[in-house]
C-alpha cells in the first residue's frame, strides 16, 4: 500500500469549514491547480489571485502549516510523490482520485477489528432475517449488499425510506438482525429506528465514522472517515462502507463455504 507524506488536497479540503470566503478562494486555486510547471513564488501567487501576502500566510496557517513557505514545500513534496508512484499517469486529476482511494484503504486498515467483523458475519449466518437500514447514498449500499447476501441464501432486505423503516421496525423479533449504515452517524431516520430495534432486544450493528462513547447498539463498526468524501465531489462517499461490508461478506462466505457457493451458482444458471 502506498504511503504518502501529505495528501495536500485532502488537507486543504478538511479545513474548508474554518476558512473565510477569501481563504476558500485560495483553497480552490490550489486544489484545481496543475502543479506541472506552476510558479509557486509568493509574488506570482499573490498577483495571480489578486491577494496580499498576509492572506496567503493566514490560509497556510488554517491548513496547519507555519506559513506559506512550509505549505509550498509540502505541496511540492506531495507532487513528487504523485509523480513517482503514478509515473504512467500524466494528469493530476487522475492521480488525486487514486490517492483518495489509497487514503481510504490506509484508514480502513487501521480500523479493522477482525474478531468483531467475524462476529457480525456469524450473526448474519445465524439470524432468520437480516435488515440493512440506510438512506441516501447509504441506502444504495444497503441495496447492493442485500443483493449479494441474498445470492448466498440469506433472507434479507434493504430498508431505504422512512415508511418502510417504521413498518419493518414494528415487525422485528429477536431472531432478526438489523445493520444500520450511516457515515455521519446522524441520519435521523436510520438512527431512530436502529435505536428502537435495540430497545426491543433485537441484535443491532452500526457502520459509521462517528465515535459513540456509550453506544446503545450491540456493535459499532467504525469505517474510514475522510472528511472531503462527504461532498462526493471526486469519488463515491459509499466506498468506505462497501470496503468494510466486503470484509464481513468474505467472513460470512467462509462459514460453510461449499454450501453457500452451491447456492450462489444456482442464482447464475440460465
Amino acid at each position: 500500500m502506498l504511503e504518502t507524506p501529505k495528501n495536500m488536497t485532502a488537507i486543504i479540503e478538511a479545513h474548508l469549514e474554518q476558512m473565510t470566503r477569501l481563504e476558500k478562494h485560495i483553497a480552490s486555486y490550489f486544489t484545481q491547480l496543475d502543479p506541472a510547471g506552476a510558479d509557486f513564488s509568493l509574488e506570482n501567487t499573490t498577483q495571480t489571485l489578486h491577494i496580499s501576502p498576509s492572506a496567503l500566510t493566514r490560509f497556510a496557517k488554517k491548513c496547519g502549516f507555519s506559513g506559506y513557505r512550509e505549505f509550498v514545500f509540502a505541496f511540492q513534496n506531495n507532487q513528487q510523490y504523485l509523480d513517482k508512484h503514478f509515473e504512467k499517469l500524466q494528469r493530476s486529476l487522475t492521480k488525486k482520485v487514486l490517492v483518495d482511494y489509497e487514503e481510504i484503504l490506509t484508514a480502513t486498515n487501521n480500523l479493522v477489528d477482525e474478531e468483531k467483523l467475524e462476529e457480525i458475519a456469524k450473526l448474519i449466518d445465524s439470524s432468520k432475517r437480516v435488515y440493512f437500514y440506510g438512506i441516501g447514498s447509504s441506502g444504495l449500499v444497503a441495496m447492493e449488499i442485500k443483493s449479494r447476501f441474498m445470492r448466498l441464501g440469506v433472507v434479507c432486505d434493504a430498508i431505504t425510506d422512512k415508511n418502510n423503516l417504521i413498518w419493518t421496525t414494528n415487525i422485528l423479533d429477536k431472531s432478526c438482525l438489523v445493520i444500520g449504515l450511516s457515515l455521519s452517524g446522524q441520519t435521523e431516520e436510520v438512527m431512530e429506528h436502529l435505536q428502537l430495534a435495540a430497545q426491543k432486544g433485537i441484535p443491532t450493528a452500526l457502520l459509521t465514522t462517528k465515535s459513540f462513547p456509550h453506544p446503545t447498539f450491540d456493535q459499532i463498526i467504525p469505517v474510514a472517515s475522510v472528511r472531503h468524501l462527504n461532498y462526493g465531489n471526486r469519488i463515491s462517499p459509499q466506498i468506505p462502507l462497501l470496503i468494510m461490508l466486503d470484509i464481513i461478506y468474505a467472513y460470512f462466505l467462509a462459514i460453510d463455504k461449499e454450501r453457500k457457493e452451491s447456492i450462489f451458482k444456482q442464482t447464475i444458471k440460465e
